[in-house]
């Protein structure tokens, strides 16, 4: 009888000296969208500035065009990205060329934006290198950090392990986007 206490307290011991450990997140291995197209509104936020408006973004593989519209739809600036550099067009007909789109924000807005990896953000595409911190239940992205910025991902506009994202925050320093997209066209 004194064995089998002894054997009982050695298994109980041996069951409390072993760590938890906690499951790795699993790595969503969804394709990268070829196109879409998304309306919605971004805020943007760098230190002291902000800036509300409307977004109608039309992607395809090799150019990007975003529309930004002011309270009452009213075009404020339009940004026509591809291969060959980018172009903004604003709201009194005035044209700024750059090489790429990040350089037009940096440059006409003073915003740092990460364009380029914003395709895969919003789509909640995992890219290598990236950090994925935290997922929900369905194994979605909740949280990523991809080339010094921190991307949450607040809420999806639907309830299946593949659906895009409605609400997400993307920052790093002062700099905060916020994007409620409110219609997907993948």
């Amino acid at each position: 009888m004194k064995a089998l206490a002894l054997v009982s307290l050695l298994g109980l011991a041996a069951c409390a000296a072993v760590p938890e450990s906690r499951p790795a997140v699993p790595l969503r291995a969804l394709a990268e969208l070829p196109g879409f197209q998304l309306t919605g509104r971004l805020q943007v936020r760098d230190g002291e500035r902000s800036a509300v408006v409307g977004l109608d973004w039309q992607h395809a593989r090799e150019r990007d065009t975003w529309l930004f519209v002011g309270p009452l739809g009213q075009g404020l600036a339009r940004i026509d990205s591809e291969v060959g550099g980018a172009r903004m067009t604003l709201s009194d007909g005035r044209q700024v060329t750059a090489g790429t789109a990040a350089e037009l924000a940096e440059g006409v807005l003073g915003v740092s934006a990460p364009f380029a990896e914003l395709p895969r953000w919003v789509t909640a595409r995992v890219g290598p290198g990236a950090e994925l911190r935290a997922t929900d239940a369905l194994g979605r992205p909740r949280q990523v950090i991809d080339a010094g910025w921190t991307i949450d991902y607040i809420d999806y506009a639907e309830d299946g392990p593949d659906d895009l994202p409605r609400k997400l925050d993307i920052h790093r320093g002062d700099t905060r986007l916020r994007l409620i997209v409110d219609s997907w066209n993948p």
